[in-house]
Order: C-alpha cells, then sequence, then structure tokens
C-alpha cells in the first residue's frame, strides 16, 4: 500500500484509483473494481453535468461501499460490484460524510504503516516456525483463516501476508490478542488478508507497549535467528 497515495487523500482529498480499489478489495470483495467506478462516474456524469460533482460523487459512493460492511453492517450483494451503485440511492448515502470518515480510516492506516516500520525496525525472526510461539502466532491466523473463508482466500499472497504480520510484531503479541482479547479476533472483519487484524492489534496495545513485548521476545530467541532489516514501505 503506498503512503504517497494515503497522503494525496489527507492533504488534497484526491482518491486514486489505485487507492480507491485496494480499499474496495480489502473491505468488500476481491475483484476488478475499475469498469464499475468508470461506470459509475458515467451514471454521475450523464446525471450532474459536471466534472468536478461527478467526481465528488464517486469519491463518496466509494467511501460509503467501503465503510458500509463495517459501519453498518451491510451484507455484501452479490455481484459484490451492485454495493457501488445501489449505496448512493440509499438513506444511508447522505447520513454521514462517508468521504470525511474514509480520511481518517486513511490517517490510522498510516499511522500502522509508521508503527510497523518501528517494530520490524527491532529485528525479525526468521524463519519464524524456529519457535514455537511465532510457528503458534501463525497457525493460529491462519486457522482462522481457514474456519472464516474455508479455502478460498487460502493462497500465497494471504500466507505472506500473515508471516509479515509474525515478523514484524513477533509471536507473543499475536498470541496474546488470541488468548486474551479474544472480542478483538471476533471483530475482524474479514481474514482475507491480515489487514483487519493488525488493525485490532492497536485496538489493544500502544506502540510503545507492542515494542516492549516484542524486544522481551527477541532478547529470550538464539540471536543467530534474528536478523536486522530496513525500513519497510506499507
Amino acid at each position: 500500500m503506498s503512503t504517497e497515495e494515503i497522503k494525496e487523500v489527507l492533504l488534497n482529498g484526491s482518491l486514486s484509483l489505485s487507492l480507491a480499489e485496494r480499499y474496495l478489495k480489502l473491505y468488500v470483495a476481491d475483484i476488478d473494481w475499475s469498469i464499475h467506478i468508470g461506470n459509475l462516474y458515467k451514471n454521475f456524469s450523464n446525471k450532474l453535468k459536471n466534472e468536478s460533482l461527478a467526481k465528488e460523487g464517486v469519491r463518496k459512493a466509494i467511501a460509503c461501499t467501503i465503510l458500509l460492511p463495517l459501519v453498518k453492517k451491510t451484507t455484501i450483494p452479490d455481484p459484490p460490484s451492485n454495493l457501488l451503485f445501489w449505496c448512493t440511492a440509499w438513506q444511508e448515502f447522505d447520513e454521514a460524510d462517508w468521504f470525511a470518515l474514509f480520511a481518517s480510516v486513511l490517517k490510522e492506516d498510516l499511522e500502522i504503516i509508521n508503527h510497523r516500520n518501528k517494530a520490524l525496525q527491532l529485528g525479525i525472526i526468521d524463519p519464524i516456525d524456529v519457535t514455537p510461539i511465532t510457528r503458534q502466532a501463525y497457525n493460529w491466523m491462519y486457522e482462522k483463516a481457514i474456519d472464516s473463508h474455508s479455502d478460498k482466500y487460502i493462497n500465497d499472497d494471504l500466507k505472506n501476508k500473515l508471516f509479515n504480520l509474525v515478523r514484524a510484531y513477533g509471536g507473543a503479541v499475536i498470541c496474546n490478542m488470541f488468548v486474551s482479547h479474544k472480542l478483538n479476533i471476533d471483530k475482524v472483519l474479514n481474514w482475507r488478508s491480515g489487514y483487519f487484524f493488525e488493525k485490532q492489534i492497536y485496538k489493544v496495545y500502544s506502540i510503545d507497549q507492542i515494542l516492549k513485548i516484542k524486544a522481551t521476545e527477541l532478547n529470550k530467541t538464539n540471536q543467530k535467528y534474528i536478523i536486522k532489516i530496513g525500513v519497510q514501505n506499507g
């Protein structure tokens, strides 16, 4: 996820197609959204006869579509692209400043990216199955993804994302989530990626707590399995 694209939204209100698609895939469904966004823009253009208003309408509709499953627990239709068009006619569409709400999500995500980089700079345990706690952390996330989505979304991309969460936060933080904060586990919107689980980590722990827990774990681990790495972009 490009931090520059997020900053563009926060600074200028400019939402790139790639960032819009990224969040629609995270929150709604992993489909090709570009053609549907293009068709929605045509609809707004034909209705409003104003390019600026049409773009504003599309941005609001995208933000609304992204957040409805989380904020309103809206059921995702089949096909999922229908939500992008239907939401513009619903009462909820005018009940909130959806783009402002989306911007607040992006601001939080940018902070998480920065915090994750700090955790990574402490070092990573590699391979992650060398210690019981990192192995358990990965297995619990993997099992939760299986339970939530069967094997539909269990691919190499998801496996890598779960591996990266263990590398970033260590085994203790993640295992503590499953052992002591099960209510937060239940609040994970979906397990198609590690995105929503990572957000729940920060509902429980501050970055200072995360760094302290991970540092303690690294100090107890055989140092030949600790790798120092550079800062990672989100």
